[in-house]
């Protein structure tokens, strides 16, 4: 399995278990991690996953790197949790912020020498999707259902959206 099949199989499995259980971005980032860790242990897989690895551009909240020490993905997450999950009605993820994510996977793939970088926002309130619904270029919406969205944005590696 490649690295990015891995990582976009983590987030599938996470989308279908539900996100009600993470209050902050820093558990969906644990919980991707762990994932991943554990199908390279169980199928032999030859990558290293690492948090807050800094790169050109950047610091990524998670990167796979090969046995040689590339860089294969690089991932950028946001996590919007349910307004009900907040002690007030105040989002936690400013939407320049989900901008510069986009632009910093950009640059990981264009100048910094990684295969393919994600910038993710997860959005279990629906809050972003319905004040920016047409997605930035290169970006799309996805349904991850109970009212849970993915703004997922792909550069590099395979065409796959």
């Amino acid at each position: 399995m490649d690295a990015t099949a891995l990582f976009e199989n983590t987030m599938d499995s996470m989308s279908l278990r539900g996100f009600h259980d993470f209050a902050k971005e820093a558990d969906i980032v644990r919980d991707a991690k762990t994932r991943m860790e554990r199908k390279v242990k169980d199928d032999g897989l030859p990558y290293r996953v690492a948090k807050e690895r800094p790169l050109i551009g950047g610091i990524a909240d998670l990167i796979m790197s090969g046995s040689d020490g590339s860089v294969l993905v690089a991932i950028e997450l946001k996590y919007e949790p349910h307004r009900s999950r907040l002690p007030s009605t105040q989002a936690r993820v400013i939407w320049s912020e989900v901008e510069t994510d986009i632009r910093k996977v950009q640059g990981y793939v264009g100048t910094g020498g990684v295969g393919a970088a994600y910038a993710i926002l997860v959005d279990a309130d629906g809050r972003w999707r319905s004040s920016h619904p047409n997605a930035p270029e290169g970006s799309e919406w996805r349904d991850w259902g109970n009212g849970v969205s993915a703004l997922w944005t792909k550069v590099g590696g395979d065409s796959s959206a």
